[in-house]
């Protein structure tokens, strides 16, 4: 692969939100002496804050799934299709599934939430060869339709495996969306820990309620195995079970794991108040969980890293309004320890996914 060494080449990896931003601002103010290169698995962007919409029938694929093509192009980056294999800070360079060795000055990473298949199958033994893995989120939006067909041959048993707001909007959004015409039932196994119990008191209430609205069982219970008939669950318990979703990451992808940028105690990463590593301040990081706003500021300091200036800090605590996708056209909001549901959030909700993922897209 051919890098200009008479500019600086910033690479990013992944095709995350703040990425994509990062490219935006780029497209808008042009630099002539930095050489910019996206890689990410897939020529799209997939918002994931819609895909339960898409799930439950509200979406198509094309209101979800948009191409980079015209982003790229407008900022003069250049795509590489590939994965990510290794990434060595010491000698600034990722080694890619192409089989390039891709240097770089300044590295912006920006991946999607992993669920290992390797770390999957040593905690739940037959999950590789029988779950559907909703992430990648490319290639569960194509195995999606064969399960929807499936529901409409027979009943299924399907088990959502995941904690947190990812398990609980999965599961509303296929309990919804398989309901019909043959009565399809939903389990959401979702850990030892209480469902959502970081959340404020009254939106935990009502998701819990939306979840037996939809007939959805939910077991506080961990799954331990699947031999494609059946869960073993932690409990000593089975679950009879025609679809295991898998809906839970295991956080960092391998690659970064044996970077060096993760503390091997927690497995957290560490980065400081502007997104760089701590160990490797070229290198700069986005959690799972930063601010759908975050792309400004990491734009920002990439320039700033490689043109010099002054560092931005970035609000990672910030205070945000949550928001989850309850199935059939309804949503539920909270701000603090205020909450609402209905029809009604669901089309603020849906207003406002529309109107980011455009201003995203648009130059």
């Amino acid at each position: 692969m051919t890098v200009n060494p008479s500019r600086k080449h910033l690479v990013l990896l992944g095709a995350g939100r703040a990425n994509l931003q990062v490219l935006k601002g780029l497209a808008r103010q042009t630099t002539g002496d930095i050489s910019i290169t996206l890689v990410a698995p897939h020529p799209y962007y997939i918002e994931s804050t819609m895909l339960p919409g898409y799930i439950a029938g509200d979406y198509t694929l094309e209101d979800v799934r948009i191409p980079l093509d015209s982003l790229v192009e407008a900022s003069g980056a250049t795509f590489v299709p590939a994965h990510v294999h290794a990434l060595d800070p010491a000698t600034r360079r990722v080694q890619l599934s192409s089989g390039d060795a891709l240097p770089y000055d300044v590295l912006s990473i920006d991946v999607e939430p992993a669920i290992e298949r390797e770390h999957a199958e040593t905690l739940m033994p037959g999950s590789r060869r029988n779950a559907l893995f909703v992430r990648p989120l490319e290639n569960f939006v194509q195995l999606w339709p064969q399960l929807q067909a499936l529901s409409h041959e027979r009943a299924l048993q399907v088990a959502v495996i995941g904690s947190g707001v990812a398990g609980a909007e999965m599961a509303m959004a296929v309990a919804h969306a398989l309901a019909s015409p043959h009565g399809t039932r939903v389990t959401l196994i979702a850990g030892h820990e209480p469902l959502l119990e970081d959340h404020p008191p009254g939106m935990r209430r009502r998701v819990l309620n939306r979840l037996k609205h939809l007939n959805i069982t939910l077991l506080q219970d961990r799954c331990a195995g699947m031999d494609g008939r059946a869960l073993q669950l932690e409990s000593g318990a089975s679950l009879v079970c025609d679809a295991p979703l898998l809906a839970e990451g295991n956080g960092a992808p391998a690659w970064l794991q044996q970077a060096g940028l993760l503390d091997d105690e927690s497995g957290h990463l560490l980065i400081n108040e502007r997104l760089q590593s701590e160990h490797h301040r070229q290198v700069f990081v986005v959690p799972e969980d930063a601010p759908a706003e975050i792309g400004p500021v990491l734009e920002a300091n990439l320039r700033t890293a490689m043109q010099g200036g002054s560092f931005k800090k970035v609000p990672l605590d910030a205070s945000r309004l949550r928001a989850i996708s309850g199935g059939d056209g309804h949503a539920i909001v909270a701000w603090g320890p205020l909450s609402l549901e209905g029809r009604e959030v669901w089309n603020w909700k849906d207003r406002r996914d529309r109107r980011q993922l455009l201003s995203l897209f648009k130059i």
